[in-house]
């Protein structure tokens, strides 16, 4: 596969990662919601996080579930995006293993596989329940989601 990155990186840069919160408390919240957008599909990700920073959230992307698990240790993101089907670590189990590590993180999953219902309907009968968004979604439709969920 191609790097399909190229063209966003040169046309619109992407702001800095936002710096970890050190210490947050209950009720403490940042002022823009920090998103981690996690595609193994680069492209995607990349453009649902440019396109979430152009509209008041601060967004960062990872690529695979391994990956995604260090930024979230370091970003402590208000929201997690991932896509359901990736290799070797499906986004249902890394919402599973950030829910352990991550609490307060909201974890929402997107995809428009038909293989997806499978997994989520496992997950739903261990105990895991996921809001899931369809693939591919208009960006104004995401927007508006994340916001009502923010």
């Amino acid at each position: 596969m191609h790097e399909p990155t190229a063209w966003l990186q040169s046309e619109t840069p992407q702001p800095p990662p936002p710096e970890p919160s050190t210490n947050p408390g209950p009720e403490s919240s940042p002022a823009v919601p920090r998103i981690l957008v996690v595609d193994d599909e680069r492209l995607i990700a990349d453009t649902l996080a440019t396109i979430l920073n152009h509209n008041g959230f601060s967004a960062s992307a990872a690529y695979n579930g391994e990956e995604a698990i260090v930024a979230a240790r370091d970003l402590q993101p208000d929201i997690v995006l991932s896509d359901v089907l990736m290799p070797k670590m499906s986004g249902v189990e890394l919402g599973i293993r950030l829910r352990s590590e991550l609490p307060r993180t909201r974890i929402l999953l997107f995809s428009g596989q038909a293989a997806t219902s499978e997994l989520m309907r496992k997950a739903q009968a261990d105990g895991h329940d996921f809001e899931l968004f369809p693939k591919p979604i208009h960006p104004d439709e995401l927007i508006a989601k994340l916001k009502a969920h923010w």
